[in-house]
């Protein structure tokens, strides 16, 4: 393999990569009102699903819309931000010749912008879970890790 060919693929990797990252980080930053009403991304339905599987009361519900309205501004702008970061990466890979220092610098830039979202994501199970008793939380915890350890099994990764 020449050098051209292993950038080539290197490029490819790369906005492979970020279009991934990018897809991901839109979905899951879209943050809709109810809890239990909506689309939303993976991180919404999982978190949707579980509450019903856990049975929240009405009061709860409101609380856990609260919460997820306070979140939902600032989820579109990490969003957006990451769908941009992700744009440029692509344009930074798609050169004739990439700047191999511009690319991993907008791909950390675009982790920068995952990494956030995870927190967020985080941020907003504390809270949820801060509303719920706890054998609710406990079955939520379960629930969230059997859909995480079908994900895995489905990708092959047990």
């Amino acid at each position: 393999m020449n050098g051209t060919t292993k950038r080539r693929g290197l490029g490819i990797l790369a906005l492979a990569v970020a279009g991934t990252l990018a897809v991901a980080m839109a979905a899951a930053a879209q943050m809709p009102g109810p809890p239990m009403a909506g689309r939303g991304g993976p991180f919404l339905r999982a978190l949707r699903g579980g509450l019903a599987a856990v049975g929240v009361t009405d009061d709860q519900k409101a609380k856990i819309t609260a919460i997820l309205e306070a979140k939902k501004d600032a989820a579109k702008t990490l969003g957006a931000k990451a769908r941009t970061d992700g744009q440029a990466l692509k344009a930074l890979v798609s050169a004739a010749t990439p700047d191999p220092t511009a690319v991993g610098s907008a791909f950390l830039t675009l982790k920068g912008d995952r990494d956030a979202a995870k927190a967020m994501r985080q941020d907003v199970l504390t809270q949820v879970k801060a509303v719920l008793t706890a054998e609710q939380a406990g079955k939520l915890d379960g629930y969230l890790a059997a859909l995480k350890q079908m994900g895995r099994a489905r990708m092959g990764r047990s």
